[in-house]
């Protein structure tokens, strides 16, 4: 089990209404695992289809790199106010992860999706900020 007080959290986006494709990057440099956890509010419209979401992954932040990590994931109706979240070892893997949201439809005030997201690493490799921070090596334990 990963211990909670070990994570570490970064907002990836506020809440808001998404009407087109957005998404956010989460740099997990010297994390060994990763969290996304995304809220949606309920349906804006009775009409609404569920969002489309992606986790892709890179080595470089640069969004045209990307590569799907995780397959697209649907979520099939947002009548009720619902959290998605992904749980990633991010052991081997590319140092950034990006999440994209895509509300489904063509009308945007239709699909709009209100939404946050949140991403928490794990095991995070700690080193001292400088050699003033390191143990005193005479001291003998």
């Amino acid at each position: 089990m990963i211990e909670p007080q070990k994570g570490k959290d970064s907002m990836m986006f506020a809440l808001s209404g998404v009407t087109t494709t957005g998404g956010a990057t989460l740099d997990t440099l010297g994390a060994d695992y990763a969290s996304i956890r995304v809220a949606f509010a309920s349906e804006l419209t009775t009409d609404a289809v569920g969002p489309t979401i992606s986790v892709l992954s890179c080595e470089n932040s640069t969004v045209s790199n990307f590569a799907t990590l995780v397959a697209d994931r649907t979520t099939e109706d947002l009548t009720a106010a619902r959290v998605v979240t992904y749980h990633i070892d991010m052991r081997g893997k590319a140092r950034y992860l990006r999440m994209t949201v895509d509300p489904v439809g063509t009308a945007a005030t239709d699909d709009a999706v209100t939404c946050c997201a949140v991403g928490t690493l794990y095991r995070q490799v700690e080193l001292p900020g400088a050699t003033t921070d390191m143990a005193d090596a005479a001291v003998i334990l």
